[in-house]
């Protein structure tokens, strides 16, 4: 089986995007599942819950890769990137994420970015769990456009239930334009 990418996301900050997708992770590889988490926002909140402090001291991070990826730069071996904390594999993130947000905007074929990254890894895992950044940008684009599946975190709170709508707008407008086997109602 190859692995499915899931990603977790909303619109609004502070909702537990990434504590939901380090819960996930090690839920799912409790069961004995090969789990890779990809954190895929620059403020590298799930980078870390992985207990990396100081992300900027990450030699290779997906920021990197995104940017090897625009440059049409070779890319590393896995072993450089992937970093693994108790049965779970991650991919670290950093503020060279947020350079590579403003880069997209003027790329072909950006929203197949982080798909392309992804797909040589699928053979190894069962999941592949991205935590996404709190906005409607070219990176959360990116992420739909690689996924499988879809966990949306919110509160109970008006704003957040606005930004859910308008989350759900654009699952629906990737599907059918980018990415037609994202199902929104996956089961994990």
């Amino acid at each position: 089986m190859r692995g499915k990418v899931i990603i977790v996301g909303a619109t609004k900050g502070g909702v537990g995007k990434s504590v939901s997708t380090y819960n996930l992770a090690y839920s799912l590889a409790s069961m004995g599942k090969r789990v890779l988490a990809v954190d895929f926002d620059s403020q590298a909140n799930l980078t870390t819950c992985f207990g990396i402090e100081d992300t900027a001291a990450v030699p290779v991070t997906i920021g990197h890769l995104m940017m090897a990826q625009i440059e049409n730069e070779a890319m590393p071996d896995a072993s450089e990137y992937v970093q693994s904390r108790n049965g779970v594999d991650f991919i670290p993130s950093s503020m060279v994420l947020s350079a590579v947000d403003a880069k997209l905007r003027l790329e072909m074929g950006a929203e197949k970015m982080l798909a392309n990254i992804l797909e040589p890894l699928k053979d190894r895992y069962d999941y592949l769990i991205v935590d996404t950044c709190p906005a409607l940008g070219a990176l959360t684009i990116n992420a739909l456009a690689a996924a499988d599946g879809v966990v949306i975190t919110v509160n109970p709170q008006l704003l957040a239930m606005v930004g859910l709508q308008e989350f759900l707008k654009t699952i629906k407008k990737i599907k059918s334009r980018i990415n037609p086997k994202l199902d929104p109602a996956y089961d994990v």
